[in-house]
């Protein structure tokens, strides 16, 4: 602020105005309790403060082309007052922000404390050393299943029966969720990448295999025990990558989905010879079931049969045990819904998004599908009062394109959660600007950082960011950000954003 003396005297009609300007180093507030400066020029309000920054960011050349949505609503009182309202009923592809909606059902339908067994079981008679029939895995839906964490456990399980021998076979059984995990709008380029992980009834490993291959592998390419992690003898490579003068090695993975005939195309930078690659394991029950066979043939128990999943069983003689009782041998559960709400927002991991969603269709419609699951998510909101006009979604974690939502469906969740039970558990599952998950290397060293907490999304042409803020004058603000078809790259755009952000923490 500064002092003002008068400088010129213009008269316009009957109206003076003072014309001033600086002088002097000292300076004072000059700001007076009715909203005026010394000037009595009065001062902008939040809202028009917000407006300036909007402003400065859409009529950014790189958004020419753009969809944009965005709602700041300040909810400090209880009542709350819109700062921003930008096209904020605009249906737009939300990328992975759409967890925020798949999350915050799963806590409020699911409860924070559920969580998810995996059984094994056997079938048949034991007769000396020899079990006459099955073991069986039984999913329950669990994406934290490993064999670190149950199967040594289980093997120790079957020796205690004092059997040497299995005549019969090793089934998994996710039949739990829908025999076709993978959602149906998902692109082709993306269900054999290890982000694009579907949601089995038995998952294992993370539903991801690891890889190490060299540029000139025979092709076809079968991988030995340390080269693929977990290892899945059945799964046999192509292997079209080749040099090329790039400085980041670029390559994909395509084939059937189901299928074990995977082709590895791209390119890596000259001189490099070896790479790694992930992608998705093509069939988790019959995986889960190999990895356990595989591990007790090498603690000395014999098996006749082969490893199955229980959707694909195609053996007469084997199709004919199915129906045998089960006996209870061990169990595995995963941690709680909140834990996993809580991995799928900060990490933003597809695979346990994908996983909430069926559970979600299982726990209203006893249907363990996509279809009843974004049902289930719309029909419970609706409820809760939510406008649905232009909600449309098909998968739980935002990879496909086909779903579209609004700012204002954002903010509704945002602000219900904040007096829901779960609020906490929800609120701190959240990424923290600056400190944690995929907000860790955003608004470093700004206003943001540590006072922000927010879900992230991107894809190709979308970004997207929703969430709480605390600001410096302690306003609590609640914002959804969706931006489709931007003319840059997603780094400027990141930093665009941050501008934006960090100009309403001044509010």
């Amino acid at each position: 602020m500064c002092f003002f003396k008068t400088n010129f005297l213009f008269l316009l009609f009957p109206l003076f105005i003072l014309v001033s300007c600086s002088t002097g180093d000292k300076k004072e507030d000059t700001r007076s309790s009715s909203g005026r400066d010394a000037g009595g020029i009065p001062e902008k309000s939040d809202i028009e403060i917000a407006a300036l920054y909007l402003d400065s960011l859409v009529r950014d050349r790189c958004f020419r082309n753009s969809g944009i949505g965005i709602l700041v609503t300040d909810v400090t009182t209880m009542h709350p007052r819109t700062l921003i309202s930008h096209n904020a009923d605009l249906s737009l592809v939300p990328a992975s922000v759409l967890k925020i909606f798949t999350t915050a059902t799963a806590l409020e339908l699911l409860g924070g404390s559920k969580s998810f067994g995996t059984l094994l079981q056997y079938s048949g008679q034991i007769s000396g050393r020899i079990l006459y029939g099955n073991l069986y895995i039984k999913g329950g839906g669990d994406p934290t299943f490993s064999p670190e964490r149950a199967f040594h456990r289980w093997a120790d399980a079957v020796k205690a029966l004092d059997i040497d021998t299995i005549k019969g076979n090793i089934i998994g059984d996710g039949r739990i969720f829908d025999r076709f995990p993978i959602p149906l709008t998902w692109t082709w380029g993306e269900i054999n990448s290890s982000y694009a992980v579907a949601a089995s009834g038995l998952s294992i490993a993370g539903n991801v295999y690891q890889l190490s291959a060299r540029i000139h592998n025979k092709d076809p390419y079968v991988p030995t025990s340390n080269q693929l992690q977990p290892y899945l003898s059945d799964l046999v490579f192509h292997n079209r990558v080749k040099e090329a003068d790039i400085e980041e090695e670029s390559f994909y993975i395509s084939g059937d989905p189901y299928g074990y005939d995977k082709y590895i195309e791209g390119w890596v930078p000259k001189g490099e010879k070896e790479f790694t690659c992930f992608g998705s394991i093509p069939d988790p029950p019959a995986a889960a079931a190999s990895l356990f066979l595989d591990l007790l043939m090498k603690k000395g128990i014999f098996i006749t049969g082969k490893a199955w999943n229980f959707t694909r069983i195609n053996d007469t003689t084997t199709l004919k045990t199915l129906a045998d009782e089960r006996i209870f041998l061990g169990s595995s559960f995963s941690p709680g819904v909140a834990t996993l709400v809580h991995i799928a927002n900060q990490e933003s991991n597809n695979l346990f998004a994908e996983h909430l969603l069926k559970h979600i269709g299982l726990k209203r419609y006893q249907n363990g599908s996509d279809d009843s699951g974004v049902r289930a998510i719309a029909e419970f909101w609706k409820s809760k009062g939510m406008d649905t006009d232009g909600f449309y979604i098909f998968d739980g974690c935002g990879i496909s394109r086909y779903n579209a939502i609004t700012s204002r469906q954002l903010v509704f969740i945002l602000q219900y959660m904040r007096k829901s039970a779960y609020s906490d558990a929800f609120y701190n599952s959240l990424p923290l600007a600056g400190v944690t998950g995929t907000l860790r290397k955003w608004f470093n060293d700004t206003p943001a950082q540590g006072n922000l907490r927010a879900k992230t999304g991107t894809m190709s042409r979308v970004k997207s960011l929703a969430g709480y803020m605390h600001t410096k004058t302690r306003k609590t603000i609640v914002f959804s950000i969706i931006l489709n078809n931007f003319n840059t790259s997603q780094a400027e755009v990141k930093q665009k954003l941050e501008k934006f952000i960090n100009g309403l923490m001044t509010l």
